[in-house]
């Protein structure tokens, strides 16, 4: 089997047709589960969206019929309720006789005239099978029968509606309750009973209790159609959330839904399917309507729409097996002549040229390793030729390090000269400073410095510009001596009093004023450079400081000027360190804004430097 299956891989791997065939399968499959299962998945939800819709549009019309139903017996009960002479005649029933009158008698004649008032309900809706009045002792003051079949005992059955009743309020209360039924055959018979307790309208005393007994077909007529076709029955619960009423489908199952809190509908498991269940509420009374339905059939068709997609997916891969099969080979041909040219230019044949045989993708490649031949051939003669050029360059660049090195050591075998023949300090001071200002930027920029050295080419540079303006210029640096060993940047400071010179006293008559001071702000470092010179406009602070200037790349040596020092900033420290530039009434000034770096943070420092360096 191994064996057979090694020949097999080989010569897949030999051959692009077969490759072709095996990646479009893979992906022709992947896209026929995937495109199977995503419309499985929208056609589910679909489904399970509709149904939900129109099952909660079906329970809550239920839910509607069976409030109306719920305020015929409020409305029954507050005839009872309200009524002016109902209580006083309870109230003279259980009172003693007088003397020379019968209680039995007297009874008699308030129970007709009772009679009398409540003759209006008794024929309100025919599933009333009885009403009963009773007192606080649960004797029964009244009773109003339409079946003689069902005749509960008092004053036990009073007491067990008693029992039921959790909230001693003027509302009705619900229950079911078994009782015999001489005309049915088991004997007996269940029951709704809607309870009430009498008050009085003016003392708010409770002086009775009216009992309603209900058919259960008084809910049953208003379920039948949200079970038709349905998995699961309909169930009732009451404002306490006690179920008060069910009723079951044709075909009952093993499935009965839990009450959620809320409602709307939701997806409730059993162990073998899903349900959706929904929950309706009749607000005023808080009676709550459960029912649900089965969510298999509607999976069911789902998993056909699976299927019938994968089957589409293998009759794909089916006939665009046969299609790669028949075309591949006229489609391919110019592939495989090119792979024979390719197979003779690695064997070291550069003089291969392919015929172009058409106008498509593949005479483009052609056309490009006819071309590529030649160019391999044509720079394996020009190859010593760019040898030579890399060593040519390579020793001018040596070149270009030792000139400055070679002007340092010029100029200070001048200033030995100059002292010992000529004895003039002041010219010698100023080939030491410019010889320690070439010296000083002899070093890369990237190379660490503190502020101490920085300030120092500051008064070599002004040193010889001192030679130049004379009494004319006035130079005050101040800064604080805690900070003399404060790491910073080679080079930034020199930029920006060049700046001054350059721009600031170039037309500048008179006394020319230069001020630096440097000193600990808030925790950082702050260096100012002020002086008196032109000034500067609005528009050339904006174009300087103008974040376009943070991204300027230039070679090293082009790194003098305002946006270079910005830039430098930026990319060591980043925010909120950075430069300020601010127009005075006579001059300019230049704020810095750098962190507090002592040598115990020097590590770091430096590998923000290099940074710099390299941009």
């Amino acid at each position: 089997m191994m064996m057979k299956r090694r020949p097999f891989i080989q010569y897949v791997r030999q051959h692009f047709k077969m490759k072709l065939i095996i990646s479009l399968s893979v992906i022709i499959t992947v896209c026929s589960v995937v495109t199977g299962y995503v419309s499985y998945r929208i056609n589910l939800n679909l489904f399970e969206g509709e149904i939900s819709n129109q099952y909660l549009k079906t329970s809550e019309q239920t839910m509607e019929q069976i409030g109306y139903k719920l305020q015929d017996m409020y409305r029954i009960t507050d005839f009872v309720f309200f009524h002016p002479y109902v209580e006083q005649i309870i109230l003279n029933m259980e009172a003693e006789a007088k003397e020379q009158e019968s209680a039995a008698y007297r009874n008699f004649m308030l129970e007709r005239e009772l009679a009398g008032i409540l003759l209006p309900i008794k024929n309100e809706t025919p599933h009333i099978k009885a009403v009963y009045i009773t007192d606080l002792r649960g004797n029964n003051m009244y009773y109003s029968q339409s079946n003689l079949s069902v005749q509960p005992p008092f004053p036990e059955f009073y007491k067990q509606v008693e029992q039921g009743m959790v909230n001693p309020s003027a509302e009705i209360v619900w229950q079911r309750a078994t009782l015999k039924n001489t005309s049915e055959r088991i004997g007996e018979s269940t029951y709704l009973v809607a309870a009430r307790k009498l008050k009085s309208t003016t003392q708010q005393i409770v002086y009775g209790t009216i009992i309603l007994v209900i058919d259960e077909a008084f809910f049953a007529e208003s379920l039948e159609p949200l079970i038709a076709d349905r998995a699961t029955g309909a169930y009732l619960y009451d404002q306490y959330n006690r179920l008060l009423y069910s009723q079951e489908p044709p075909v009952k199952t093993d499935f009965q839904p839990e009450l959620e809190e809320g409602e709307g509908t939701f997806i409730q498991q059993n162990s073998s399917e899903d349900y959706l269940s929904v929950t309706s509420v009749y607000e005023p009374r808080s009676f709550k309507l459960l029912s649900g339905v089965s969510l298999s059939e509607i999976k069911k068709k789902g998993r056909n729409v699976y299927k019938l997609a994968l089957i589409s997916g293998l009759i794909s891969i089916l006939l665009m097996a046969i299609s790669v099969s028949v075309l591949g080979g006229k489609l391919l041909k110019p592939l495989q002549v090119l792979v024979k040219a390719m197979h003779r230019v690695r064997e070291g044949n550069l003089q291969v040229a392919i015929p172009k045989a058409s106008a498509d993708e593949f005479g483009f490649l052609t056309d490009s390793f006819n071309r590529m031949v030649e160019n391999i051939d044509t720079l394996i003669q020009e190859v010593y030729v760019s040898k030579l050029s890399e060593k040519e360059a390579e020793l001018k660049a040596l070149q270009a390090q030792l000139n400055p090195h070679f002007l340092h050591n010029a100029l200070n075998t001048i200033y030995w000269k100059i002292i010992l023949l000529y004895d003039d300090e002041e010219t010698a001071s100023l080939i030491t400073s410019l010889s320690e200002l070439l010296r000083y930027s002899l070093a890369p920029v990237s190379a660490p410095s503190t502020l101490q050295e920085e300030l120092a080419q500051i008064r070599n540079y002004i040193t010889i510009q001192e030679a130049r303006y004379g009494s004319d210029l006035s130079v005050h640096i101040e800064s604080d001596e805690e900070l003399a060993g404060c790491r910073m940047q080679r080079l930034l400071l020199q930029p920006l009093v060049e700046n001054v010179f350059v721009h600031g006293f170039r037309d500048k008559t008179g006394e020319k004023r230069l001020a630096i001071r440097a000193c600990r702000q808030a925790g950082d470092l702050r260096i100012e450079i002020e002086d008196n010179g032109c000034g500067i406009t609005t528009e050339t602070v904006s174009r300087l400081l103008a974040k376009q200037a943070l991204h300027m790349k230039g070679r090293e040596r082009e790194s003098i000027g305002i946006r270079n020092v910005i830039r430098r900033i930026f990319l060591v420290h980043g925010e909120p360190y950075g430069l300020e530039i601010s127009a005075l009434p006579q001059g300019t000034r230049v704020s810095l804004k750098l962190p507090v770096i002592t040598d115990s943070e020097e590590g770091g420092e430096e590998n923000g430097a290099d940074s710099a360096g390299g941009g």
